[in-house]
């Protein structure tokens, strides 16, 4: 009987600065088709500027938003800076504070003022003070985002930007207004748009493919993991880098015989991503042995808790994917998922 092995693995991997995005493209108020806001005093309005990139410094500033889920500050005042923006189009957007001078706190809320809160974002990562959120806007809806301390103590300088992706590659649309189109978008890295100079072999790179779509499947659909359920969650994106390592720990489990998250070498999953150039956050890690198609392998993961819950946290949006034979065929698989690309 062939041994089918599975090991999962969920980490905050360490998360370098990176140049804050779009320095060079012109901001632009892109909503001035939607319907006019009312004046409001909780938030300075921007309007459907994209991209965007706004400074400014919570010192001094009043608390006017209370309660934000991820804070530490257990009901203290903390000073705050709001932005209303509007969407200028069905798309998914990057919010991020990356830049700022201090331990800062990010939530989105729907509308303005008395808003609920539709998701809130601490440290991004272990040992980094800045916040993102990543989330799907229909057009010309209208969020506020509030950008205040992770407690009483933390005020100063911010910098908030808001970014987008490419989210049809067949459409020739430029989706997130960067100058990119389809393919030509690094956000395109799909079956479809496939770098002409991959060297792998066809018939694995079908398979990692197979498995990007089957854990976006089961994404979609929902799932219980263990005693945990989770609704469905948002597809993840092939990244070419995470794809690179998961085949790099493919290829050394197939030719060195092993089956483990940590490598002969002593190198973990953070490790070895970094090693590679990837500088997103919250790493997490699956692995298996001898599943024969990728409809089995994500049918294991799927039925073990810690596998389900990494391919449905919605916390990630970035998958890498690697399949390698041993000299005798057997299949070792590896998924890498990140929630930030950069």
């Amino acid at each position: 009987m062939r041994r089918l092995l599975l090991a999962s693995l969920s980490l905050l991997a360490g998360c370098e600065q990176r140049d804050l995005p779009f320095p060079d493209l012109p901001m632009i108020d892109r909503a001035t088709h939607c319907p006019a806001r009312d004046a409001v005093d909780c938030a300075t309005d921007v309007g459907g500027t994209y991209p965007l990139q706004v400074r400014g410094s919570t010192v001094g500033n009043r608390d006017r938003y209370t309660n934000t889920s991820c804070t530490r500050g257990g009901g203290v005042t903390i000073e705050d800076a709001a932005y209303r923006w509007t969407a200028p189009w069905t798309g998914r957007f990057r919010f991020t504070t990356e830049g700022s001078g201090f331990d800062t706190v990010l939530s989105l809320r729907q509308g303005s003022c008395a808003g609920r809160e539709l998701a809130c974002s601490d440290d991004v990562d272990d040992g980094v003070r800045h916040s993102e959120i990543i989330a799907n806007l229909a057009e010309c809806q209208t969020v506020t985002l509030v950008i205040e301390g992770a407690n009483v103590d933390a005020v100063g300088d911010y910098v908030l930007s808001i970014g987008g992706f490419e989210t049809s590659c067949d459409d020739g649309i430029d989706d997130d207004q960067d100058g990119l189109v389809d393919c030509d978008d690094p956000d395109c890295f799909t079956a479809r748009c496939a770098d002409p100079r991959d060297d792998w072999p066809a018939s694995l790179t079908a398979d990692e493919w197979g498995v990007l779509e089957e854990t976006n499947r089961m994404r979609a659909m929902g799932a219980t993991c263990g005693t945990e359920r989770y609704e469905p969650a948002e597809p993840l994106t092939m990244e070419p880098i995470l794809r690179l390592a998961a085949r790099l720990h493919s290829t050394n489990m197939a030719t060195q015989g092993f089956f483990d998250h940590t490598d002969p070498e002593g190198r973990g999953p953070g490790e070895r991503v970094r090693e590679v150039g990837f500088r997103g956050s919250f790493i997490g890690e699956n692995i298996a042995r001898g599943q024969p198609t990728a409809e089995e392998v994500v049918a294991a993961w799927m039925s073990s808790v810690g596998h389900c819950q990494n391919i449905m946290s919605p916390r990630y949006h970035f998958l890498g994917v690697g399949l390698a034979r041993s000299d005798g065929g057997e299949p070792y698989w590896t998924q890498k998922f990140a929630g930030s690309d950069r």
